[in-house]
């Protein structure tokens, strides 16, 4: 079982101690230095281990993904106080975006301490200090790809130190990627193939795979995206379940990386679920109800109804723990699952023009689903919308898929614009949070904003 809370002022006092180039304040004195964390395996790993523990925090893991289903159209609110991301009028002094900024660098920064730490390491085992080092890499990696698809470009920062980074200018989308397709390539081939834990909470060589996959696929490398999706569809280590209802369970089957939740409880289950009597804040919008076949499976086991104002909303129950769960019932907050794998593939299928691979490989979601198969004789516009349509239906609510999607097809405006009045082209990037700007002159705003 991961130590998270065990070790957990091991990262505090780790970058208190990495932080003295950016700050200057007294250290404490019972901080671990930096040389100690890096020579002892069970510190080093618990360190690393943080930074999941960071990732799945309130705002990078639970707030942005819901920020984006709300500027998407796949949630609304019944929130006043966050309509502004329902109608696309977001402010650069947003508080929760600057907060979601401020986490996700978070992370990259003690992976940027962890990777300069590994550099000069004596101590470590080599197993050891491949798998942090890998380990870093992917997660570097995997923020960096929320950072680019919410807001373009960002400071693309690969060390800690006060000269490079504290007045650094936005770096193109066009170098983020390549930074984040070189870490996922370096992971891959550092990442063992097993889960060091046993659980499936910290990436092996098969989550930096998934996630490059991915990467290609929004990156329009059809080919690249085919052979990535492959390799970990052609594993035989994940498959889906037949039954909707237990995807989101600790360790489950179709889990690539979930992250360890030691009450087995999410804040997204918080975020989404109502309390007892109560209702939820965040209820699924009527264009994305109207997007389920009628027999589908998902309609009934991942969503719920509840009455507010007289009217029926229904919120999201892929995970359906608000309190610690019983045993047996554990939910870990899902970052990778198989089901990706093949919407990936068959997307990328669809766009060479080999529909018939890219409905084999839909179809495998929709006998699970409950639903007709398809027929292989579709064509290949026929074949990308039907994949769109799956892809909403399999992944909504997880980590900002579909507003990630909008961006990558192209769709974005066609679809926002018909349902909101008001929408811009200028939204399709969130603003540059204002007190970041305030801090570093060299950064710019997005187009449309003040």
């Amino acid at each position: 079982m991961p130590h998270y809370r065990t070790y957990h002022f091991i990262l505090i006092l780790l970058l208190l101690t990495s932080c003295k180039r950016l700050i200057t304040v007294d250290a404490p004195s019972d901080e671990i230095p930096a040389e100690t964390v890096y020579n002892n395996d069970a510190l080093a790993d618990a360190a690393v281990a943080d930074l999941y523990y960071t990732l799945a925090g309130y705002f990078a893991g639970n707030l942005l993904p819901v920020i984006n289903g709300m500027t998407a159209d796949e949630l609304t609110t019944i929130n006043g106080n966050y309509l502004r991301y329902v109608n696309n009028a977001i402010v650069p002094t947003d508080a929760p975006l600057l907060s979601s900024w401020r986490e996700i660098y978070k992370i990259i920064y003690g992976a940027n301490a962890m990777l300069e730490g590994l550099a000069t390491s004596t101590g470590l085992s080599t197993v050891k200090a491949r798998q942090l080092r890998g380990e870093a890499k992917f997660l570097r990696a995997f923020c960096y790809y929320y950072l680019v698809n919410c807001w373009g470009d960002v400071p693309l920062l690969t060390t800690t130190d006060l000269n490079h980074t504290a007045l650094a200018p936005r770096t193109s989308v066009d170098s983020v990627y390549k930074q984040i397709i070189s870490d996922l390539n370096y992971a891959a081939q550092l990442l063992p193939f097993y889960y060091n834990t046993g659980e499936k909470v910290r990436a092996n060589r098969w989550a930096a795979t998934a996630l490059l996959a991915r990467v290609y696929l929004q990156r329009g490398k059809w080919e690249d995206a085919i052979v990535q999706s492959s390799l970990v569809i052609n594993s035989g280590v994940y498959t889906p379940l037949i039954s909707p209802d237990s995807v989101f369970l600790r360790n489950s089957r179709p889990a690539i990386l979930q992250i360890w939740r030691s009450e087995g409880y999410t804040y997204l289950g918080q975020t989404f679920l109502p309390a007892d009597g109560s209702f939820s804040f965040y209820p699924f919008t009527g264009d994305f109800m109207q997007s389920f076949e009628t027999e589908d499976k998902r309609k009934d086991s991942w969503m719920r109804p509840f009455t507010y104002g007289g009217e029926t909303y229904y919120n999201c129950y892929k995970y359906r723990n608000r309190t610690a769960a019983v045993p047996g019932k554990e939910e870990y907050l899902m970052v990778l699952r198989i089901e990706e794998q093949y919407l990936i593939r068959a997307e990328a299928f669809a766009h060479l023009n080999n529909p018939r691979d890219a409905i084999a490989d839909l179809n495998v979601l929709r006998a699970r689903a409950g639903l007709q198969l398809l027929s292989d004789t579709v064509i290949r516009d026929s074949a990308l919308t039907l994949v769109e349509r799956e892809r909403r239906t399999e992944l909504f609510t997880e980590w900002g898929d579909r507003w990630f999607s909008l961006h990558r097809t192209g769709r974005l405006d066609e679809v926002i614009k018909a349902l909101k009045p008001g929408w811009k082209p200028t939204a399709a990037l969130y603003p540059i949070p204002q007190e970041e700007r305030n801090r570093n002159p060299n950064l710019t705003q997005n187009d449309g904003y003040q």
